[in-house]
């Protein structure tokens, strides 16, 4: 093998070597993305379950036990836990409007959504919440890797809901 041949092999790399980096850190990201999506569902899952905890003997926890749920779950993907706003209830069944229901997340910040029936904190009297709707979204902003400084982004959101 001689020089030349060396040569060709080092500017093949150097060619190739960017474009691999690329769909190395994209690899990367989409698998950072779908561990925000599913901590996002399993705070949502969670928190529902929580709001609903009530018989037909008991009241529910209400919004603020939620939140706790809500922001234990969120605690690993979402520092500090002031990035999380909870809860906005809404006053309407889903589907939620960005804007008018809630201020969308800005990156690394999660909003929670409640929507309880006809409960003013999802307590309800012991029958009033008894097979109710109650459903929680979380909506988490999540912000991407500055590829090759800054030039290449890829930023997006995950929305998760949950109706128990």
């Amino acid at each position: 093998m001689d020089r030349t041949q060396h040569g060709q092999a080092l500017v093949e790399f150097a060619i190739a070597l960017p474009i691999l980096i690329l769909l190395v850190a994209g690899v990367l990201e989409l698998g950072r993305g779908y561990s925000y999506a599913v901590a996002a569902s399993d705070a949502a899952r969670d928190g529902a379950r929580s709001v609903a905890g009530k018989t037909a003997t008991t009241n529910g926890p209400g919004i603020a036990a939620m939140c706790d749920v809500v922001k234990a779950d969120l605690a690993a993907v979402v520092t500090p836990p002031s990035s999380i706003s909870c809860a906005t209830q809404v006053g309407h069944a889903p589907p939620f409007v960005s804007g008018v229901d809630y201020a969308a997340p800005a990156g690394s910040n999660a909003v929670v959504v409640v929507y309880c029936g006809a409960s003013a904190n999802c307590t309800g009297s012991v029958n009033t919440l008894y097979q109710s709707e109650v459903d929680v979204y979380v909506y988490y902003g999540f912000n991407d890797l500055n590829l090759l400084g800054g030039l290449i982004t890829i930023s997006g959101s995950s929305k998760t809901t949950t109706s128990w």
